[in-house]
């Protein structure tokens, strides 16, 4: 059952695959709140699928898991630091949040299970209000290797913190919100 009045998935489904199930729990939503000073700021959080899937990541099983906009593999690499977003999310009050023109991220470093290394880990985010909720909607989650964020690429734009980005959601109208969002849940098979 849904938890908050929220047009995106609230609990993704475990799957099998090959004997073994994969628990998804970890993605569910849950809220989030960011003390400042003059204010408190309250989020729900909900989660993407490109936060534990990618086509063609090396690192891949094959099995495809669909939302409600489409569907890909699944990436062992991104469902196993999956398992950390909570937490990281929980925390965003001290990370710096970059604004391009496509989307909002930051990245810090993580251990990567697989390699057993601590790498670039870049955390895409989209801040929006809906039904008087302001919300995180995390997009995808991957550790960085090319493109900015990544080892040898510095960011090269205005780092914001969780406080200016809440007060700027705060003052947008409701609705305007990314696609990736809107990602209603389809049956698994």
């Amino acid at each position: 059952m849904a938890k908050y009045h929220v047009d995106s998935i609230q609990e993704w489904q475990s799957f099998e695959y090959d004997g073994v199930e994969y628990d998804l729990g970890h993605l569910s939503s849950h809220l989030v709140v960011f003390k400042a000073n003059k204010q408190d700021y309250e989020f729900v959080v909900t989660y993407g699928l490109h936060c534990f899937t990618k086509d063609d990541s090396g690192t891949n099983i094959p099995y495809r898991y669909e939302d409600g906009r489409h569907g890909q593999m699944v990436c062992l690499e991104r469902y196993e630091a999956s398992k950390q977003l909570r937490g990281i999310i929980e925390r965003l009050d001290a990370a710096t949040i970059y604004h391009t023109e496509g989307e909002r991220f930051f990245t810090m470093s993580l251990l990567n299970s697989a390699t057993g290394l601590l790498e670039a880990y870049k955390v895409c985010l989209a801040f929006y209000r809906e039904h008087r909720l302001l919300r995180i909607h995390v997009t995808s989650a991957y550790f960085a290797r090319t493109g900015e964020g990544s080892p040898g690429t510095p960011i090269n734009k205005k780092g914001f913190s969780v406080f200016k980005v809440a007060m700027d959601t705060q003052k947008k109208p409701k609705g305007q919100c990314p696609k990736e969002v809107r990602n209603r849940p389809k049956p698994q098979k």
